[in-house]
C-alpha cells in the first residue's frame, strides 16, 4: 500500500527516538559484555522482550491463526535474528568497536540488492554504483586491523568474520520473509515467535558452554543492570514496537533510513562514552557505506524482473 507522502509529527518523533533507540544498542552490548557472556545478553533480553510481546499480542487479540508455511519462515527468521545475528554480534562486540559493527551492519540494503537480484530482480544503475560503493568501503574497514579493540588485534578478523556472518544472517531473514509475504501480520505476533524462536537455541547452546558458572549476578553493579533492563525493553521491545509503527505510517525508504543513521548514532555514542576512537579510515570507509545505502534507499526506479 502507498504510503502518504507528509509525515504526521507522531511518525516524525517516532523516527527520531528510532534512530537514538536502535543507533544506542550497540554500544549498550559493548558496555555489558565486561559483565554477562555474550550468549547471554543476546537470549537474555530477546527472550524476556519476546515473552513480553507475546502475552501483549494474545491481550490485544492481535494474535490470529498462522499458515505453517509462514510460521515456518518467522522460526528460521527467529534463528537468523537472534542465534546467529544478535549472537554474533554480542561475540564481535568484544573484539571491535561498538561503532565500528554499527557500521559493517549498515552493508544490509547492499546485501538485499545483491539477493533479489539473484532472485531475478535486476537492480537500476544506481544501485548497482551504490553496491560496489558499499563494498569498497567494507573491504576498507576489513583491511586495517588497528581498527579493533586495542589488544585484539589477533582476533581482528574473526570479529569480522562474525560481523560478516551477522549481516547476512540477518538480510537472508528480511529477504526470506519479504519473499514469502510472511509479513502480513500484527508486529507483536511476528516478533514474539522470532525472538523466543530464537532464544532458545542460545539458551541451551550458553548452557552447554559452561556459561551459567560465568553468571555472577550478585557482582553485576546497578548501572550494568540498567543497561540490561534499557536493552530489553527498549532495544529490543520498544524499538520493534516503534519499528511496526513506522512500518504502517510511513513510506518503506523513509523507514529504512535507519540504517544509515544507526552508524552514525553509534559512532557518536562510542566515542562520547567509552572514547572509542574515531580512526580516519573508519571514517572514510563510512562515507562510502552511508553514500552508498542513501542511494539505494531512495531510489525510486521500477526494478526490471530479468526473463
Amino acid at each position: 500500500m502507498q504510503k502518504k507522502g507528509t509525515m504526521s509529527m507522531p511518525a516524525i518523533i517516532a523516527l527520531g527516538v528510532l534512530y537514538l533507540i536502535w543507533g544506542s544498542t550497540f554500544l549498550s552490548v559493548r558496555i555489558l559484555i565486561d559483565y554477562f557472556p555474550p550468549l547471554f545478553i543476546s537470549y537474555g533480553r530477546n527472550f524476556t522482550a519476546g515473552s513480553l510481546l507475546l502475552l501483549w499480542s494474545i491481550l490485544g487479540k492481535h494474535w490470529v491463526k498462522m499458515p505453517r508455511k509462514h510460521f515456518q519462515v518467522h522460526v528460521m527468521a527467529g534463528l537468523l535474528f537472534i542465534t546467529i545475528n544478535n549472537a554474533s554480534l554480542a561475540i564481535a562486540s568484544a573484539i571491535v568497536p561498538s561503532g565500528f559493527s554499527a557500521v559493517f551492519m549498515a552493508l544490509g540494503p547492499l546485501l538485499l540488492v545483491i539477493f533479489f537480484w539473484l532472485e531475478g530482480v535486476k537492480p537500476s544503475f544506481k544501485k548497482m554504483i551504490a553496491t560496489l560503493l558499499g563494498l569498497i568501503g567494507i573491504v576498507l574497514m576489513s583491511s586495517q586491523k588497528g581498527l579493533s579493540i586495542p589488544g585484539k588485534s589477533d582476533e581482528f578478523y574473526i570479529g569480522i568474520s562474525l560481523l560478516l556472518g551477522a549481516a547476512l544472517a540477518w538480510n537472508i531473514a528480511v529477504f526470506r520473509v519479504q519473499s514469502t509475504k510472511a509479513n502480513s501480520y500484527h508486529f507483536t505476533q511476528v516478533c514474539a515467535i522470532q525472538m523466543i524462536s530464537g532464544s532458545i537455541p542460545l539458551i541451551f547452546i550458553s548452557t552447554l558452554k559452561g556459561d551459567l558458572a560465568l553468571l555472577h549476578f550478585d557482582q553485576v553493579p546497578m548501572n550494568a543492570w540498567a543497561v540490561f533492563l534499557y536493552l530489553t525493553l527498549i532495544g529490543s521491545l520498544a524499538g520493534f514496537s516503534i519499528f511496526g509503527y513506522l512500518s504502517k505510517e510511513c513510506d518503506a525508504a523513509t523507514v529504512a533510513t535507519f540504517t544509515y543513521v544507526n552508524p552514525v548514532v553509534a559512532l557518536i555514542l562510542g566515542n562520547w562514552v567509552l572514547n572509542e576512537e574515531l580512526h580516519p579510515i573508519l571514517l572514510f570507509a563510512s562515507f562510502f557505506i552511508l553514500l552508498a545505502v542513501v542511494l539505494i534507499t531512495t531510489d525510486k526506479t521500477k526494478p526490471v524482473i530479468k526473463s
